[in-house]
């Protein structure tokens, strides 16, 4: 299966003075942060903004810009989880359902990453030996089942974004990566298929 790019690029967002009026140290804390991101300074941006969540979890820029971060550490089940809190937040942001997809997108490629040859005789983690062959089926198909999931719930998050978005420019770089990632998606269903097939599933 091929490994496709996580798409795009997220965007670190403003925290609104409305958001947190009584809570300056927040504003602070995000601006700084996206000084570190802007270094690549992920850890450094991540301590700050971990901070603001915990002065104050109902600002919703704080929780999205969090998961920004993480998402460029490529920490992405963090990332889902701080969208999730996200979109309750405010459910009619785009930018988090966009964020969400990539997220969940990252998560499902990290797996794919999983996923070894059915004749490869050896690896780094093993010296060398032998795989055993049905234990890789198995962990094969387990890697491409959730992968498979994730990549579901990707495309799900894009198509929302694309309902509330007011940008339609990019609607038809979003549409053409949907339509990339449902391809993907029927691959690893065939190739849990095959797998299951040649017995991966009874290892």
């Amino acid at each position: 299966m091929k490994k496709l790019l996580v798409f795009l690029a997220v965007l670190f967002v403003s925290v609104m003075s409305s958001a947190c009026i009584n809570n300056f140290a927040i504003q602070e804390l995000n601006t700084k942060a996206k000084e570190y991101l802007d270094k690549g300074d992920y850890d450094e941006a991540i301590k700050r903004l971990e901070s603001s969540v915990d002065l104050d979890g109902t600002v919703f820029e704080a929780r999205y810009n969090l998961a920004v971060a993480y998402t460029h550490k490529e920490e992405f089940q963090k990332a889902v989880d701080q969208l999730n809190e996200a979109v309750r937040l405010n459910p009619k942001n785009p930018d988090a359902y966009y964020t969400l997809g990539v997220a969940f997108e990252g998560l499902a490629y990290k797996k794919l990453e999983n996923i070894k040859d059915d004749n490869m005789q050896g690896d780094a983690e093993n010296d060398g030996e032998p795989l055993d062959e049905a234990k890789q089926a198995a962990e094969n198909l387990e890697s491409a089942t959730f992968a498979a999931s994730k990549l579901d719930e990707a495309i799900k998050a894009y198509k929302k974004y694309l309902d509330i978005s007011e940008n339609k420019e990019d609607t038809d770089a979003v549409n053409e990566h949907i339509k990339e990632l449902e391809a993907e998606k029927e691959e690893c269903y065939k190739y849990m298929q095959k797998t299951s097939d040649t017995g991966g599933e009874g290892a």
